[in-house]
């Protein structure tokens, strides 16, 4: 029989995880029976106690596994590291929130097993805080005009895909990144499955807005060149007017005394184009920091330990 690994990254969730794995367990260990199961919590370097309760679950439950990483990592690469140790044909990520409805990892294994190698498991809208709605949905209408226009409407970080696809998204190893735009970006055509993500219930979220900006910065520097052409173009444009504008200034000064001061004219353009400069040398900075990172080949994740019930 196949097996299907489910992995979910969990960071400071000693609450979630056992009404998490209680649900995943009614609603799909139990409910289906087409293939069997393991599930890998990986604890991405966690302080509270979300490895001693990971650990005492495992005690009662033969079919868990958890993964500990040195450090806090990242999500994305808390999903890799899961990944890395997982056995199965296919592989099913999920949150440990419960905002993805667990029950939609059975017809999505249902799409793996008719040939389907990506299935995602796609946000249709969103019942949260207003003001994380707007900049979710911001950021996925930047995202899809700038990077990506096939990337989902509203967004996705459920999905089950083939071994072959967690094979090719592990031998990437691309530091500053995102696992679920990489997905996109192999070119697999997903199988679409929407849904309404839920607000949270327990627990207190730990994607903080630094993080979400910094998300953001890495998503449009890493995976477009439209930044830094769009920083050409200002530059292009600016030095053109600009130019005209002295132009004129010079040549009105010398048809008149009394058309105004070139001098302040040439003033407010070193200011203005000093500030471009500026932030054009920032984002090339950006792009040489990215670029840095990975020729430094370092590994993305460090797993401290791995344990499971012995059999």
């Amino acid at each position: 029989m196949k097996k299907c690994s489910i992995v979910i990254p969990s960071y400071n969730v000693q609450d979630n995880i056992p009404l998490t794995f209680q649900v995943i367990k009614k609603d799909v260990l139990k409910a289906y029976d087409k293939v069997e199961f393991e599930v890998i919590f990986v604890d991405d370097g966690s302080y509270d106690r979300t490895f001693s309760v990971l650990e005492e679950l495992i005690q009662v439950e033969p079919n868990v596994k958890a993964v500990k990483l040195s450090r806090n990592f990242g999500e994305f690469y808390a999903v890799l590291a899961g990944m890395s140790v997982a056995s199965g044909d296919c592989i099913a990520v999920i949150g440990c929130d419960l905002q993805d409805p667990p029950h939609l990892i059975c017809p999505m294994i249902d799409s793996w097993l008719e040939g389907n190698k990506v299935t995602i498991a796609a946000r249709s809208s969103r019942i949260e805080d207003k003001w994380k709605t707007f900049l979710a949905e911001s950021y996925y209408k930047l995202y899809r005009w700038i990077v990506n226009k096939d990337y989902p409407k509203h967004g996705f970080d459920f999905f089950v895909i083939d071994k072959s696809v967690k094979d090719i998204l592990l031998s990437m190893d691309e530091k500053n990144s995102s696992v679920y735009i990489q997905l996109i970006w192999t070119g697999f055509q997903p199988k679409i499955i929407e849904y309404v993500r839920q607000d949270r219930e327990v627990g207190t979220s730990m994607w903080t807005y630094g993080k979400r900006i910094n998300l953001f910065i890495d998503a449009f520097i890493t995976f477009s060149n439209k930044p830094i052409r769009f920083v050409s173009l200002i530059g292009y444009v600016t030095s053109f007017i600009f130019g005209l504008l002295l132009l004129v200034s010079v040549i009105g000064n010398w048809l008149s005394p009394y058309y105004g001061n070139p001098f302040m004219m040439l003033v407010y353009l070193i200011v203005f184009l000093f500030g471009i400069l500026m932030s054009s040398i920032g984002l090339v900075g950006e792009y040489v920091y990215r670029a840095m990172e990975n020729a430094r080949n370092r590994p993305s994740f460090i797993i401290d330990k791995i344990i499971e019930k012995e059999q």
